[in-house]
């Protein structure tokens, strides 16, 4: 599996972060998730709080529309815009260096000309309410309408996002190789899960 690039997609709190980190870790290839924050603030055309604060979002549009004119009379790209593609040349940059793991950001579209193996992951709205709130810090007090309200909202962003730039529907069964549901595999299920249809498939 030494030219193997995988994508991740993933609901809010399913545990598709840890499943890439584990993943990646177990194939011995890279990981990509908020690093590919800090390697596009690199380039220093986006400090990594703008990027942090416009990515997997959709910006509203900038173009005002004049009286008497059908068009916008100028257009000016969003923040979305922006980030989406700077971290679209950076993915598919460090994709053609060498097999990866990817999460989010529309790296399943932006990578589809790689064939690439584009996984979802997906979980109960309970269970990942549940996972959420194990992992809020000592001394944050959250309740779990909170958390839960939390997820919804994030998801609808990223369904937002991704239908916006690849005009697909997000978490759609067709466009992925796998959709887990971890409910009950948990996060290591998932992995080995991922790596048995890697080898079983040849791909």
């Amino acid at each position: 599996m030494s030219s193997r690039i995988i994508t991740i997609s993933r609901q809010f709190g399913s545990g598709g972060h840890e499943i890439g980190v584990k993943l990646a870790k177990r194939l011995g290839v890279k990981f990509y998730d908020k690093e590919l924050v800090d390697l596009l603030a690199k380039d220093g055309k986006y400090d990594a709080s703008f990027i942090e604060a416009h990515e997997e979002k959709c910006s509203p549009p900038i173009c005002p529309v004049m009286p008497g004119f059908a068009m916008p009379v100028f257009y000016q790209d969003l923040p979305s815009d922006l980030i989406y593609k700077g971290q679209s040349k950076l993915i598919r940059s460090l994709a053609e260096r060498g097999p990866c793991v990817v999460i989010g950001r529309c790296a399943d579209y932006i990578l589809r000309n790689m064939n690439p193996i584009n996984c979802f992951i997906y979980a109960s709205l309970e269970e990942r309410v549940k996972r959420k709130m194990a992992m809020v810090p000592e001394g944050l007090d959250f309740t779990k309408d909170e958390i839960r309200k939390r997820i919804i909202d994030v998801d609808k962003k990223r369904a937002k996002y991704h239908e916006f730039y690849t005009d697909r529907k997000w978490g759609r069964m067709e466009d992925y190789d796998l959709c887990i549901c971890t409910d009950k595999c948990g996060v290591d299920g998932a992995v080995e899960t991922i790596i048995r249809y890697c080898e079983s498939c040849g791909r």
